[in-house]
């Protein structure tokens, strides 16, 4: 069959003119749902033509069978072969081309495209989109179907927005294309309602289409935290509010402070006392919704001195090297540091950090970081330094002691680390601990350092002609300090009595001529008067080791108002003086009926005696050092002063010595060897009256009363009026009368 046409075209061709195209189809675009015309005349063939889509064949005949929505137009013996697609789609979009079998033509090959418009575009999240305040967003317009790819574009309330991001990509049949378009949005509280449209088209729709969609701006709430007052001293109170607003509304309030919850605040305020933490710790306040929650934190201005943040740390460095402290305070107002070396003033640095380079023994002590607040106040913070080296002696170059007593020698070794020897020598001795003869080492821990001492017994002329000298050793050398001892001058124990004597003698005749002239004095104005036993002190100058008094001597003294006992050694009595004699005659013109002698009477039973009884003070000591001071030299010389005592108590007469009462009360001390007692070289013992501070003025003179008003002893007994003199059998009223001349 193929061979028949082939022959009769052949023939036709042969028998004519050539077959050729007049018209071939060209490329063409359609939208969806249109019909296309893809044109075909062939001039001077009468055979058959057929179209092919992509290379395959439609057919031969003119209905194309198969493909309804395709045909072939025109009249065969007219030469119009033209390709009729009514309602084209997607599928159509192919290569078209135009044969001529039987002439062996071909068309032109034609490419139909057919345009698809997009489909409705839609917004994510539309058409009410819920946002966050303050929350970026993107929002994204999506059209599909589409081809060509749709483009996009939106609008905020009618105005146009630039910045969206445009992106496309193919559908699965591979002709169609998916576009999309992202806008990103911050949103605002007030942005809640505004509108957002999104508008796409394509050659297919270039009237385009749109959508709208609204925004709901959801936000955590708003707040703002406030103090009042915001500057205050430390302990003063202050309140914090919350203010705050949300959409939607607020579920609840949370305070801390420094990130610590406040469990019983709950509210929208709170009051405080705040003190220095407040300033470094934030108080923060949350306030929370269904969107989230808002925390919002600030700080107090509270005023407040100095406060340690770091404390310095002490440091041992050996000579030579540096060494560096640390310290940090805090304060409000901004502070001042300053650094300075314990005991001076000089300020070393002022910053937080104090170096020291190629430290001596000299730096080694305490160093103070002071921190000074203006107005508020000053704190400071000690730190020790410690430099190991050779140690460092101190002694006093001249140091002394009696001859023939015990000497010491001391030198103060200040050394870290603590020394590994101490040695003491002098002349052909060396010496690093213990004893050796007469001489002893000892050694003592004390504050700061060791003190060294050695003892000399029984000192010779020899020690103090010696150089000793104190050596300490430690592993970064040695110390030496050069010592000498000095005999101390020590002035004899008999000249210090004698010069004590003399001057207690003096001062009681200056005591005497005192008494004497006030006497006189007051004895002219009144006639009659009356001694209190407060009016008499009797100062003891020195006393006579057992001293017995003859018979003589007491006949002798007939007119003196005490004499002591023969048998009671260590008393005191009264001499008459030069001065009293002067005075007898103004005496005598008192008239005192008892012819100067006052009879003291203490009980009836007592033994009168008609001679004047010797009178016994209570024995008193003169001095009472320690019992734990050491018989010395050092010690043995020492002078003594007089002392003062009040008698008062004591105005009685006694038949006997002392009474078991002193022998007990008043041991004899060791100090003065062997006795409580100044010893002296006169017979009698030296006392004196002091002028009586007040008379008491007696009734007018009655010559046949005074008898009874004397004897009585109610008016003249000196009964003891100290607790001491109550327990003594001298404080009793059980005494002899006593005479006392005036």
């Amino acid at each position: 069959m193929f061979a028949f046409w082939t022959v009769l075209s052949v023939c036709l061709l042969e028998g004519g003119r050539a077959a050729y195209f007049s018209q071939e189809p060209q490329d063409q675009v359609v939208v969806s749902g249109q019909s296309v015309t893809l044109p075909c005349v062939i001039v001077g063939y009468r055979g058959m033509v057929q179209w092919t889509k992509d290379g395959l064949a439609l057919g031969g005949e003119r209905d194309l069978p198969g493909w309804t929505r395709y045909s072939i137009m025109g009249e065969p013996m007219s030469d119009e072969h033209s390709l009729l697609i009514d309602s084209a789609e997607l599928a159509d979009d192919a290569v078209y081309e135009c044969q001529a079998t039987q002439a062996a033509l071909r068309s032109h090959r034609a490419r139909l495209t057919v345009l698809v418009p997009p489909e409705d575009p839609t917004v994510d999240d539309g058409p009410v989109v819920r946002l966050k305040a303050h929350a970026p967003y993107n929002l994204t317009c999506r059209a599909s179907g589409a081809k060509p790819a749709a483009e996009i574009t939106w609008y905020r309330e009618g105005e146009l927005q630039e910045a969206a991001v445009y992106s496309k990509s193919l559908m699965e049949d591979g002709k169609r294309e998916l576009s999309s378009s992202m806008l990103l949005i911050t949103p605002e509280d007030q942005d809640t309602g505004r509108a957002f449209t999104c508008h796409v088209s394509n050659p297919a729709a270039p009237a385009g289409k749109q959508t709208s969609v609204t925004l709901n701006v959801q936000h955590p709430p708003t707040v703002t935290l406030s103090v009042e007052p915001q500057t205050v001293l430390e302990g003063a109170k202050v309140l914090f509010v919350c203010f705050a607003s949300a959409n939607p509304e607020i579920t609840g309030y949370r305070w801390a402070k420094g990130g610590v919850p406040i469990s019983e605040a709950n509210g929208d305020s709170l009051e405080a006392t705040v003190d220095h933490t407040y300033f470094t710790d934030p108080v923060s306040c949350e306030v929370s919704n269904s969107v989230g929650s808002t925390n919002v934190s600030t700080l107090v201005d509270v005023q407040f001195g100095p406060k340690l943040m770091s404390e310095p740390k002490p440091q041992s460095v050996d000579v030579g090297m540096d060494a560096a402290f640390t310290c940090s305070w805090t304060g409000n107002p901004p502070l001042t540091l300053a650094w300075t070396k314990v005991g001076s003033s000089v300020v070393l640095s002022n910053g937080n950090t104090l170096q020291l380079k190629a430290v001596t023994q000299e730096d080694a002590g305490s160093y103070a970081c002071k921190a000074i607040v203006p107005r508020i106040g000053v704190a400071e913070q000690e730190v020790t330094l410690t430099v190991n080296g050779p140690p460092l002696i101190t002694a006093e170059p001249t140091q002394h002691a009696a001859k023939g007593g015990n000497g010491k020698l001391e030198c103060f070794i200040d050394s870290t680390p603590l020394p590994d020897k101490i040695v003491w020598s002098f002349g052909e001795t060396t010496l690093s601990g213990g004893s050796s003869g007469r001489f002893t080492v000892t050694t003592a821990s004390v504050a700061g350092g060791v003190m060294s001492s050695l003892v000399i017994t029984e000192t010779t002329a020899h020690d103090f002609s010696v150089r000793y000298n104190c050596s300490a050793w430690n592993r970064f050398g040695e110390g030496v300090a050069l010592l000498t001892l000095q005999e101390q001058e020590v002035l004899p124990l008999m000249i210090i009595v004698g010069a004590a004597a003399g001057g207690g003698a003096i001062l009681l005749t200056c005591i005497i001529v005192i008494i004497l002239l006030c006497c006189r004095n007051s004895g002219k104005a009144k006639k009659s008067t009356r001694l209190s036993k407060s009016d008499i002190r009797v100062q003891i100058v020195h006393s006579d080791h057992n001293v017995a008094r003859t018979n003589e001597d007491e006949e002798e003294d007939v007119k003196e108002p005490m004499a002591p006992n023969s048998e009671s050694p260590g008393t005191s009595r009264t001499e008459h003086s030069d001065l009293l004699e002067e005075e007898e005659d103004e005496r005598a013109e008192l008239k005192d009926p008892t012819n100067g002698y006052y009879n003291v009477r203490t009980h009836e039973d007592l033994h009168i005696r008609s001679s004047f009884s010797d009178y016994v003070p209570n024995p008193r000591p003169i001095y009472t050092p320690s019992s734990q001071l050491p018989h010395s030299p050092l010690y043995s010389q020492q002078p003594s002063q007089p002392r003062i005592y009040d008698y008062r108590h004591r105005y009685g007469t006694a038949t006997g010595g002392r009474t078991a009462y002193e022998q007990q009360q008043y041991p004899r001390e060791p100090v003065y060897g062997g006795s409580a007692y100044l010893p002296a070289p006169y017979g009698r013992a030296f006392t004196s009256y002091v002028k009586p501070a007040t008379y008491e003025k007696v009734d007018s003179y009655d010559p046949s009363d005074q008898a009874s008003k004397v004897s009585s002893s109610s008016r003249f007994s000196y009964a003891s009026s100290q607790v001491s003199s109550q327990q003594s059998d001298f404080g009793r009223p059980t005494q002899q009368r006593m005479q006392t001349h005036v």
